[in-house]
């Protein structure tokens, strides 16, 4: 079960989301969620967790997602 982010973790994530996408429609989850945890000294939310909600946000930006090198496109919905 993924754990929920506290309200500063969750606001980087969406800060950094926001930012990566305007760079780049292709974000890397694990170095994402990575470079977001290094910054803070929380042990017990796990890497997991965090990268849960990157990739989460990171499609509903529309962003292509990498999961340790493989390239997920973000899904999209057609109509019948």
């Amino acid at each position: 079960m993924t754990q929920q982010l506290p309200d500063d973790i969750q606001r980087e994530v969406e800060t950094t989301i926001r930012a990566k996408a305007s760079e780049s429609r292709v974000l890397d989850v694990y170095a994402t969620a990575q470079e977001i945890r290094s910054r803070h000294a929380v042990p017990e939310i796990r890497i997991e967790d965090i990268a849960t909600t990157v990739a989460r946000l990171a499609s509903q930006y529309g962003c292509a997602v990498e999961l340790g090198g493989q390239r997920a496109e973000p899904l999209t919905r057609q109509s019948a």
